[in-house]
């Protein structure tokens, strides 16, 4: 396969219909080692199109890249449970109920599956900390983390997004059946490798897209957008123009317009590249 195209499409000159670009972040704009594609900032710096970042990470993970990045506009995190302006003032955002969050917490705990759930001002942990442990440990020094928290502890806050996990991908689907299934308010949905994240059901990477659309009158055909896993698919269907990288799993290729380098061969800057020429 092409390491660049994937489909029978015209691709040059494709940067000249396009008003926004959006990246997100693990694994596509971010190489292994968290440090960022190395050519990106020069290549985006003075172009015609607008450039933001869409992540799964929560703001306080994401504005530091936002800031080094001279990103000018919304950026969304948390897959789309809130939309931050350039400024990190939050425009928009959903929490998921309450009640709801008790049932899922308490779900977890019962298929002991790890699970963290997300505040704005704090971080509460479910589970035995082994494969929760490398998300968990992305906010230490950034919030308050407590582990083995009580449900009652995380159903007294507002929770906009809970990350589970389990070696079991046969479990996490099962946990995601009964989580759809219970919850009308809530959404449990495979993020990366065996995580699911749940997140209110209004939301997802590609609703907060068409949300920062609409707000810059910005057309379907004129978006592109850079993605590597499943809560990007979203975003693949809101765009005009997707592109995987290299690294992602096949079914995310296969969703895809073009296929890129992978994130530790700067895939992102070699297809903005080749795009401009």
């Amino acid at each position: 396969m092409n390491s660049v195209s994937q489909r029978e499409k015209r691709s040059d000159h494709l940067l000249e219909k396009i008003r926004l670009v959006v990246c997100d972040l693990d694994g596509t704009l971010l190489k292994t080692d968290k440090t960022l594609d190395e050519r990106i900032i020069s290549i985006i710096q003075n172009k015609q199109y607008m450039f933001t970042v869409a992540s799964g990470r929560s703001a306080v993970l994401v504005k530091d890249y936002v800031d080094a990045l001279g990103v000018r506009m919304p950026y969304i995190t948390n897959n789309g449970a809130q939309v931050y302006d350039a400024r990190h003032g939050c425009m928009k955002q959903y929490d998921i109920a309450q009640g709801e969050v008790g049932f899922i917490i308490e779900l977890a705990k019962k298929m002991k599956i790890e699970c963290h759930a997300n505040s704005d001002s704090c971080i509460y942990t479910v589970g035995r900390l082994e494969q929760i442990r490398p998300f968990r440990d992305r906010f230490v020094g950034k919030l308050p983390i407590v582990d083995h928290a009580l449900t009652e502890q995380i159903t007294n806050d507002i929770i906009y997004k809970i990350v589970c996990i389990d070696s079991s991908l046969e479990k996490m689907n099962e946990f995601a059946k009964q989580v759809n299934l219970h919850c009308s308010g809530a959404s449990c949905v495979r993020s990366e490798g065996n995580a699911y994240t749940v997140v209110n059901k209004e939301t997802s990477k590609g609703a907060a897209l068409r949300y920062i659309m609409d707000l810059y009158q910005i057309d379907r055909e004129e978006v592109l957008v850079f993605g590597d896993n499943y809560n990007d698919l979203s975003m693949f269907k809101a765009a005009g123009t997707s592109v995987a990288m290299e690294n992602a799993d096949r079914q995310i290729r296969e969703q895809a317009d073009f296929v890129t380098v992978s994130n530790d061969e700067n895939g992102v800057s070699a297809f903005l590249i080749r795009m401009q020429k």
